[in-house]
């Protein structure tokens, strides 16, 4: 929202308004159950709203667009009228309905429904409100939307090489003057590498998926605050772009990997990994992960560029020019966190130190699978993973077969990454492990032997564990147990598993994402 010192603002007199929202381009009039939508009278370099004809074309254009996400949120168009010194809005049409304007007509607006405020995904979000079969929802009705109609050669153009190059390889290069602002070289070089330094050898996927009929008319702008929830747990997808089909014609992978990207910059990982798990069995779209992962790494520094321009505006004060800055260092952070992938997170530690238990809470908060090498040699073995084994199962070579298992499975994984649950208590096992990843973070799990034994005589009560480990094992274990050196290059986090996990998955969080990265992100 703008205030009246903002070049934006626009003190217009709205009869029987309740609220009035304004952003760069649009304003928002809330009066009883309908929201109006005017566009302001401006011209940027992405969009033209500069005269009224131009605003009457884009109104009718955002309703008939958008009906096609939410066709009973948006009721229609309609002319704003002069009302002796009061603006009133006329009764509601549909688009292309509008009368021949008279000089009474002062602009035009688009009427809504009025969605409530807790009704959003942010809102939901942060009060841990999103619907269990939430996500499904939304990218259902994405994918029913896109996958309505074919898409004709003008879309489908859109999807070649040389277009995408337009926005991609284009915006990453924009980004650079924003080196020594809101990221380090080194960090800018990485992006460049991946957006910039291997379009070329993407290009085959590319060109596939427009054979593929993946080249759609699509939304353009899928973040969070564009998604909101009807009572019963319907999704309402709402303000996708009327003004531009350079963005709007996309991948239906890219217009997903959007919204992922936008969950993940609020730290909902596990919400963005059932994005593309729910795409992929809606869409029928086996994807590349290096797709994937070249369109996140796009829109993240999209985003951090976006948020970056504020620097140089003169008109922004020095309290939000800091808050920019520090929200668009974070954004470049999450897109470095995609262009360092494919990330690797070792829990390791002796038998009962807390390992499986971490391992766990990591992947409900990353929505990533865990590898557990206890499971791994119940498999190798042929047995059930509640069957005990004997001695011979855990001799060195058998061992190392386990090993050898746990790493090709973790190598294999098509996500942004994987956990690995070991003890990992060589350093040629810990030296396989960082040969084996291009992002490491190896979590030692460590607790009291007081503490380990007490866990193991619980454990011992389970008919449904998996591991074998028991209470006499421990001094065993703990002389076999090969220290961490610093010189193994591991990127080390040593956590005590008697402190809360919350506490330990944060830091474990802090090591793979940076310090840039506000883990504790803000809704938008």
């Amino acid at each position: 929202m703008h205030t009246a010192d903002s070049p934006h603002f626009t003190g217009l007199p709205f009869a029987k308004a309740e609220r009035v929202i304004q952003t760069h381009a649009n304003i928002v009039v809330l009066i009883g159950d309908r929201a109006y939508k005017l566009k302001k009278p401006v011209k940027f370099p992405f969009l033209d709203y500069s005269t009224p004809a131009l605003r009457r074309h884009f109104v009718q254009e955002e309703v008939r667009l958008n009906r096609r996400f939410s066709p009973d949120t948006y009721l229609g168009v309609c002319e704003v009228r002069n009302g002796g010194g009061r603006l009133l809005f006329s009764p509601v049409v549909e688009p292309g309905q509008l009368p021949t304007p008279d000089n009474e007509v002062v602009d035009y607006a688009l009427c809504m429904r009025r969605i409530s405020d807790d009704a959003w995904l942010p809102a939901r979000i942060r009060e841990g409100r999103v619907p269990a079969t939430g996500i499904r929802a939304i990218v259902d009705r994405v994918v029913r939307s896109l996958y309505t109609q074919s898409p004709t050669p003008e879309v489908e153009a859109a999807g070649l090489p040389q277009s995408l190059a337009r926005n991609t390889v284009a915006n990453v290069a924009e980004c650079e003057r924003f080196t020594g602002r809101c990221m380090d070289l080194r960090r800018f070089k990485r992006l460049d590498d991946l957006l910039r330094g291997r379009f070329d050898t993407l290009k085959p996927l590319f060109e596939q998926r427009v054979q593929d009929g993946r080249i759609r008319d699509g939304h353009g702008d899928l973040k969070p605050g564009n998604i909101a929830f009807e009572p019963d747990g319907t999704p309402l997808i709402t303000d996708c772009i009327e003004f531009g089909t350079q963005w709007r014609y996309l991948d239906t992978l890219a217009e997903v990997a959007f919204l992922a990207t936008g969950l993940e910059s609020v730290g909902q990982f596990a919400l963005a990994a059932q994005v593309f798990e729910h795409y992929r069995v809606a869409a029928r779209d086996e994807f590349s992960p290096a797709l994937r992962r070249y369109y996140q790494c796009h829109f993240a520094c999209v985003m951090g560029k976006v948020t970056a321009l504020q620097l140089d505006e003169p008109e922004v004060g020095p309290v939000a020019r800091h808050e920019a800055q520090r929200l668009a260092t974070h954004y470049f952070a999450l897109a470095d966190f995609h262009a360092r992938e494919p990330h690797l997170i070792a829990v390791g530690g002796i038998m009962g130190c807390g390992k499986s238990t971490l391992a766990s809470a990591l992947s409900a908060h990353l929505g990533w699978p865990v590898l557990s090498s206890d499971v791994i040699r119940k498999e190798l073995a042929g047995v059930p993973p509640t069957q005990r084994l004997g001695e011979p199962a855990y001799r060195p070579e058998v061992t190392r077969l386990v090993y050898a298992e746990l790493m090709r499975r973790a190598t294999a994984e098509r996500g942004a990454g994987v956990i690995v649950d070991a003890q990992f208590g060589r350093a040629e096992e810990r030296a396989a492990l960082k040969a084996a990843a291009a992002s490491l973070v190896f979590v030692h799990c460590d607790a009291p032997d007081d503490v380990v034994r007490e866990r193991m005589r619980r454990r011992a009560q389970d008919a449904a564990r998996v591991s074998d480990a028991t209470e006499d094992l421990l001094l065993q274990a703990r002389a076999r147990y090969e220290p961490v050196e610093s010189g193994e290059g591991l990127n080390l986090l040593t956590v005590d598993t008697t402190r809360e996990t919350a506490v330990s998955v944060e830091a474990t969080l802090a090591a793979l994402l940076g310090p840039d990265f506000l883990v504790q992100g803000t809704a938008r």
